[in-house]
């Protein structure tokens, strides 16, 4: 189904299908085949006056939904409510770009800026290593600074959205817009992120497209752009490999270069979600979705953001560190004869090589291995993957005791139930969701203002962080929508701890 096409503003057209049969009614009295055995035909009648920017064709029903929401969503409609939860997000989030501060994936991200991307016209910092470059490349670097932890939030579908947000960090900076045009941008692209659309490159676009105040031609193109060239397949399962931390990165790297693109006046496939071949047909979908932009009436999908990370590990083990200190009250690691864990979603982090993880891309997915390390340190942390870590004797010992299990109907983040058999022979579990006590709901409570600070701080002791500009950090970016320019806080961060030469 066809939604209207863009005119400038989005009108109403003549209702003439862009692809199928023209309207012709029979076939001429020449033809070879009778018309029982015609399976389509084609003829004159079809009229493209859609007005479109290098006379493209019109947008499918969800590329024109999209493109009306992102054009009356602006600074002011952002509520008070929607403002406090932005602000939180940006904190949480600042934590976890911190927090991978020098691993490998950015450290490989800056490289190759530093490298090869000079800054053009257009400017943009990779954050802590100060490496000035073009937008594109700043999104993905920042935007794997983010990521490659597992220490971000997990709101939308247990997607990561905030790794999206460099999108609207790098354009927001280039492009010196204020404060809150940046917080609009990035609560419209956590929007499209809970939706059948939400896919990374195209939220990415979004909210680049948005602080380009693209028109909605060009911007119904940013979509296309962006998501036609670029479905993104998982990460993959069993050993894990540094595209863990970057698959989700990437597209948002190719969101604001579609956006770029676009801006320029490259058209891209006018369908991208209901033609032939695009996106709905790709997901083996014969219907079309609903589609409601904004999700619900009373709250943007951003006020939901309420499923901070308290431990950098996989989603699926928030839920038994919550209760590791009551586990090691009742046992000590010498006295474990057997440990299993009953669970729902397991084979990204249950599975068989999930008992030798070598890297720490498979260590902080590793279930066993997250559950040997919290029993012998009392607490996961950034630390707690290195390789002398996850190598260490005594953790392998208490993985090689251990068994999961899953339980059909039991599914998302942290719901379980440990198992631990002394040697004495005595045994005791420990529900985290749906048994006797429902501890898991514990990580669903939203964290409050001063445990995301909390976080905040410890994060930037840990990364070396002065204590000054730690402060200055948290005043800035606790509070974005005062900056008349935004380039102002990406120079807070700029530069911070103590980095290796790239």
């Amino acid at each position: 189904m066809l939604g209207a096409a863009v005119a400038a503003p989005l009108a109403a057209q003549q209702a003439v299908p862009d692809v199928g049969e023209n309207p012709v009614a029979v076939p001429p009295p020449h033809s070879m085949r009778a018309p029982g055995q015609i399976a389509s035909f084609t003829g004159p009648g079809y009229v493209n006056n859609y007005n479109r920017l290098g006379n493209n064709g019109p947008m499918d029903d969800t590329t024109a939904k999209i493109v009306k929401f992102l054009h009356e969503y602006d600074e002011s409609k952002i509520t008070p409510s929607a403002e406090l939860w932005f602000n939180r997000t940006m904190i949480d989030s600042m934590a976890a770009l911190i927090a991978g501060f020098e691993l490998e994936e950015p450290r490989i991200a800056a490289k190759i800026a530093a490298d090869y991307y000079p800054a053009g016209k257009e400017k943009a910092t990779i954050l802590g290593y100060g490496v000035v470059t073009n937008p594109e490349v700043a999104a993905i670097a920042n935007s794997i600074l983010i990521r490659c932890t597992d220490f971000n939030d997990n709101v939308a579908a247990g997607n990561h959205v905030s790794t999206l947000i460099p999108a609207a960090l790098s354009m927001g900076e280039a492009l010196h817009c204020t404060g809150r045009e940046v917080m609009a941008a990035i609560i419209a692209g956590y929007e499209l992120s809970d939706t059948v659309v939400g896919n990374d490159a195209v939220c990415s676009a979004a909210m680049a497209g948005m602080l380009m105040k693209l028109d909605e031609d060009r911007m119904a193109n940013a979509i296309s752009l962006a998501l036609i060239p670029h479905i993104e397949l998982n990460k993959g399962q069993g050993a894990m490999s540094m595209w863990k931390n970057v698959r989700e990165s990437e597209p948002v790297k190719c969101g604001v270069w579609g956006a770029i693109l676009a801006r320029q006046g490259l058209t891209g496939n006018p369908q991208p979600f209901e033609g032939r071949g695009a996106y709905y047909s790709y997901q083996r979908r014969a219907d079309v979705p609903p589609l409601t932009l904004p999700k619900r009436p009373d709250a943007m999908v951003i006020e939901w953001n309420h499923w901070f990370k308290r431990r950098p590990a996989e989603a699926g083990s928030q839920g038994i560190l919550v209760m590791m200190p009551e586990v090691r009250a009742w046992v000590k690691p010498e006295e474990i004869a057997a440990i299993h864990f009953d669970m729902g979603d397991w084979e990204e982090i249950g599975d068989n090589p999930k008992w030798d993880p070598r890297n720490r891309q498979t260590a902080d997915h590793s279930l066993p291995y997250i559950i040997a390390r919290a029993l012998l340190d009392g607490d996961i942390y950034l630390d707690s993957y290195s390789e002398e870590k996850f190598m260490d004797p005594k953790a392998r010992e208490l993985m090689n005791k251990t068994t999961l299990a899953q339980v059909l109907g039991w599914s998302g983040n942290g719901q379980g139930r440990l198992t631990i058999t002394k040697t004495s022979g005595e045994t005791k579990y420990f529900d985290t969701f749906n048994g006797i006590r429902a501890l898991t709901m514990k990580e669903y409570v939203p964290m409050t203002d001063e445990e995301v600070k909390a976080k905040f701080d410890r994060v930037c002791a840990f990364q070396k962080v002065t204590n000054a500009q730690r402060d200055q950090a948290y005043k800035v970016w606790s509070n974005l929508g005062q900056l008349k320019d935004f380039a102002d806080a990406m120079k807070v961060m700029a530069k911070f701890g103590q980095p290796k030469p790239l």
